[in-house]
């Protein structure tokens, strides 16, 4: 009978496929954002947000429960019972985000990135704060009238106006509990590093897993 199996195989034997996504998990813990593909990513996304759970629980029997599924415990279970389990410790689910990539070369797979969400390097944290950049760049407005502009909605200059950031602001600012100062704090910090190095993303597809 094919009774409660309906899950994505990944074209792995089951001992196979629980080896990955102990592996994936482990990296993701290890460094907030991995890039694996999409279905992968999909795959592990519910094994992340269990794991994080545990260590929001963080008793010895969830400490016991991480500990068989993770690897690499001197570094995995201090980080998931500590500054992850403080991060989330206000968020009821949804500890994972998945960017897609479009399709690697060679074999055409779909590509994604999956990060855990609040961190100091979050891709949606940077990819707003590049938007708002480039918006007070162009449309010669404060960081501050951009964003109330975007807030309330309402704009006397047209084209001023960005849909995505109205949608967007206010929830990276509840979020992360930032005022507009910090946000225009953010923006300065982002455009001094304009030109440092980016920061790596450890690509688990070149792994064996």
């Amino acid at each position: 009978m094919h009774h409660g199996k309906h899950f994505v195989r990944l074209n792995r034997t089951m001992s196979h496929r629980k080896s990955l996504l102990r592996n994936l998990a482990t990296q993701l813990i290890q460094h907030d954002r991995i890039k694996t593909t999409l279905p992968k990513a999909r795959a592990l996304r519910a094994i992340a947000d269990q794991m994080i759970t545990l260590g929001k629980r963080g008793d010895l029997h969830a400490k016991t429960q991480a500990a068989a599924f993770l690897r690499e415990h001197e570094t995995t279970l201090p980080k998931l019972f500590g500054p992850l389990a403080e991060r989330f410790k206000r968020r009821k689910g949804g500890y994972t985000r998945i960017h897609k990539l479009g399709n690697r070369f060679g074999d055409n797979a779909p590509v994604a990135v999956i990060e855990l969400i609040d961190g100091p390097g979050d891709l949606k944290n940077q990819m707003l704060l590049k938007a708002l950049e480039r918006q007070e760049k162009t449309k010669e407005g404060s960081i501050k009238e951009i964003v109330e502009t975007n807030l309330n909605k309402v704009t006397t200059t047209p084209g001023f106006k960005s849909k995505s950031l109205a949608r967007h602001v206010p929830k990276i600012l509840t979020s992360n509990k930032w005022e507009l100062s910090d946000l225009e704090n953010k923006v300065k910090e982002l455009s001094i590093r304009r030109n440092e190095a980016k920061s790596e993303v450890f690509d688990a597809t070149s792994t064996k897993a």
